[in-house]
């Protein structure tokens, strides 16, 4: 099995714990506190650290090798996932320790998926880290949000203790398997971090820094930020627009698959995000992300029943592309002993904008009807291919993929060993 494959296995176990244990902590304390609030606030403790732990989670990825954070990550994020377990057993009052173990997951989750960025930079040449990231991708949407929350409501039927202690066991055999995988660090990010000053390799903020002072880094972050905060918006306002008596008149069961289908439209767009580049480039790739959330964030407006589950998907499959083709680009033109705090502060500047797009599309609903919103998030989607056009062409990205001096054999060539990628 090659490095990136059993990567690629443990991830998947590892998305599975973790949407059984985010699921089943969600209907524990809806179970035993019936309150509202409650229920809010292991929302917020599963959101907040990609605003306070992203960047410090970068930093400690840089500081030591990536496969060993994740080992440790996953270690961490079982301890915690059979600490819910043995509180449940034991019969313990959980409004505040539910939150509390969330948050610390949630931690321990930021380290995984910043480090995993930088393994499969390290582990996958330049040619495959479309396909490569496109099947991490993937592993989020068909795990994490599929079969993690499916597990968890059996489990939950059949004991509330058994989440805890199902996903705590899966995220230890991921950490083993991650254990024995070889360190990734190539050799040119050896070179690098010896040419580099220390106190440049050591800076808390310099993933910000280096995000900030790049023109395409930077236009990747306020296109992603932007596009949460118009994701935020839609979701906010939709669930109260879909489910009757609102407009669209549906049941729960209804509304659940229709956000479904943007989970598996968004799947199938990620697995296809390496073909679309081959053919039409990465920037064409990208502006068609843009067009497909403004479907979906428009689709409301003009669809119902079929057709608008039809362009969910459509629109959710082009939009998927995004974070794969993004964090391609990442890759190819940040420098190694920099990714992982790069990619930290990118998170946090993007998935950070979560909860002011709900707090914008909560406040502001009040006062307007739900389709002037949908509006918003379909402008604020399409504003966003202008910088794309601008900062983020093809010519730009092969510019910055090699730095001067630096020709294509000297760059590492650790494929996805025995995978077809073509």
């Amino acid at each position: 099995m090659s490095v990136f494959r059993r990567f690629l296995t443990a991830t998947a176990v590892s998305d599975t714990a973790n949407g059984v244990f985010a699921v089943a902590a969600t209907m524990t304390v809806a179970a035993t506190a019936h309150s509202a609030l409650a229920v809010a606030a292991v929302t917020v403790a599963a959101t907040l650290p990609w605003l306070v732990v992203a960047v410090p989670a970068g930093v400690l990825v840089d500081r030591i090798d990536p496969v060993r954070a994740v080992t440790l990550a996953n270690l961490g994020r079982c301890v915690a996932m059979l600490a819910l377990a043995a509180l449940i057993w034991a019969d313990v009052p959980l409004a505040v320790a539910v939150p509390a173990l969330v948050f610390l997951v949630s931690c321990f989750q930021t380290v995984v998926d910043t480090a995993a960025e930088v393994v499969t930079a390290n582990s996958v040449d330049d040619s495959r880290r479309t396909r490569a990231n496109g099947l991490l991708a993937v592993s989020t949407r068909l795990f994490y949000q599929f079969l993690g929350p499916a597990v968890a409501g059996v489990l939950v039927d059949v004991d509330p203790v058994l989440p805890g202690v199902v996903s705590g066991a899966a995220c230890l055999a991921a950490a083993l398997v991650v254990a024995q995988m070889p360190r990734t660090a190539d050799g040119r990010a050896t070179a690098e971090a010896d040419q580099r000053p220390k106190e440049a390799s050591t800076g808390f903020w310099e993933g910000t820094r280096i995000v900030f002072s790049r023109p395409m880094l930077a236009t990747l972050v306020g296109v992603g930020g932007l596009t949460t905060i118009a994701n935020s918006i839609f979701y906010t306002v939709l669930v109260v627009y879909a489910i009757a008596p609102g407009p669209l008149g549906l049941s729960a069961s209804q509304y659940g698959f229709l956000i479904g289908a943007t989970g598996v439209g968004a799947a199938v767009g990620a697995l296809s995000t390496h073909h679309v580049e081959r053919w039409l480039g990465r920037c064409t790739t990208l502006t068609l992300t843009r067009v497909g959330w403004a479907l979906v964030f428009a689709a409301p407006l003009f669809a119902e029943g079929v057709l608008l589950v039809t362009v969910t998907v459509i629109g959710s499959a082009l939009g998927g592309m995004w974070s794969v083709e993004s964090m391609s680009v990442r890759q190819l033109t940040v420098s190694r002993t920099d990714l992982g705090r790069v990619s930290g502060a990118s998170r946090m500047l993007t998935y950070g904008m979560t909860p002011v797009g709900a707090a914008i599309g909560g406040s502001v609903a009040l006062a307007v009807e739900p389709g002037v919103l949908f509006g918003v998030s379909t402008a604020l989607a399409l504003l966003t291919i202008v910088p794309i056009r601008a900062y983020l062409s093809d010519r730009a990205i092969e510019a910055a993929i090699r730095p001067s001096g630096t020709t294509a054999k000297d760059e590492p060539s650790a494929a996805i060993e025995g995978e077809n990628v073509q």
